[in-house]
């Protein structure tokens, strides 16, 4: 055999199984028998292990580089999605359980749409086994949890970013399963004609928008096991707007009073297509001139206050 086979770069998707009840926390859910479901990413990467490197520092009378041991084994995955509906309103999206993976729920209840919401008992959060493949082989990534960031701006694609870390489960020679990825909905350019915007309930002209949901993703080690978990979370972002007349909306005003407003996007033309993303309550951080096009807009930065956690649906 060569030692050089000449694998190729972009031969590379995840496959994700998320813990069962069955299941043993933090163990490999897909060799215990869990059905993993691809997911679908478009700049996809991997870091295949990551070591907290303690220096033995032997005071043996030499000079030079000092051996180390390797702790705290990791492995990390970078995973942006696209974010489109199932094509059926009561459905949940594709790359539902990679949202899972942030502590947030799946939630059916509501028979024309699936939200996903904050889980704020750890003990109900769910974690994850990936396999990445990339050709020739497989990194897996035990205990998975994630922080998201969503992002867009106008004219292009509504994207989900999925930082994912966990413990490392080894690697694997082999070839994969051909991937499925048919439950993938082609993704709608944000636009005027499929994406609205409103703050404290007026429409605004919007042209960018984030939101980070900076989930504080931690490694734990003990004698008993290894985990990872999610401490806290603390979601900002930002949205740059055409300005508005001051009678209209006036950001300098909300600021300064502290008060705290709703916002909603909504994204998407017909049931089936929609992604929508709100908070009950936000608060203005900062207000910086922008320009886009010539034109006066405001860059506007704000956080999402405790108990008004955001909620993603797809319906």
């Amino acid at each position: 055999m060569s030692i050089t086979p000449g694998f190729k770069e972009k031969k590379k998707f995840i496959l994700l199984a998320l813990r069962r009840d069955s299941d043993t926390s933090g163990t490999d859910y897909i060799a215990a028998g869990a059905t993993p479901k691809a997911i679908l990413t478009t700049g996809l990467s991997v870091k295949p292990l990551e070591t907290e490197q303690v220096s033995r520092d032997l005071d043996d009378g030499r000079n030079g580089g000092q051996p180390v041991i390797h702790t705290s084994e990791m492995i990390s995955i970078t995973a942006p999605f696209e974010l489109a509906g199932s094509g059926t309103a009561s459905s949940p999206a594709a790359w539902s359980s990679l949202v899972q993976l942030s502590g947030k729920d799946e939630n059916t209840d509501v028979a024309t749409e699936v939200s996903h919401n904050r889980i704020q008992n750890a003990s109900e959060e769910l974690d994850g086994t990936i396999y990445f493949y990339w050709e020739g082989m497989y990194h897996i990534l035990l205990a998975g949890k994630a922080s998201i960031s969503y992002a867009g701006k106008i004219n292009e694609r509504l994207m989900g970013t999925a930082e994912i870390k966990g413990v490392y489960g080894g690697t694997l020679e082999g070839t994969p399963p051909e991937p499925d990825f048919s439950e993938f909905s082609d993704p709608l350019p944000m636009s005027n004609t499929n994406t609205t915007f409103t703050l404290d309930g007026q429409a605004l002209n919007l042209y960018e928008y984030e939101l980070n949901g900076n989930e504080d993703v931690q490694y734990d080690e003990g004698t008993e096991r290894k985990q990872i978990f999610i401490n806290d979370w603390n979601e900002e972002g930002k949205w740059i707007i055409e300005t508005p007349t001051l009678s209209t909306f006036d950001p300098f005003a909300i600021q300064l009073s502290g008060v705290i407003i709703p916002f909603e996007l909504t994204h998407g033309a017909i049931e089936g297509q929609v992604v929508a993303q709100k908070s009950t309550g936000v608060q203005i951080l900062t207000v910086s001139p922008a320009e886009v096009k010539g034109k006066q807009a405001w860059d506007i930065s704000y956080r999402v206050i405790r108990g008004n956690d955001s909620q993603l649906v797809t319906r």
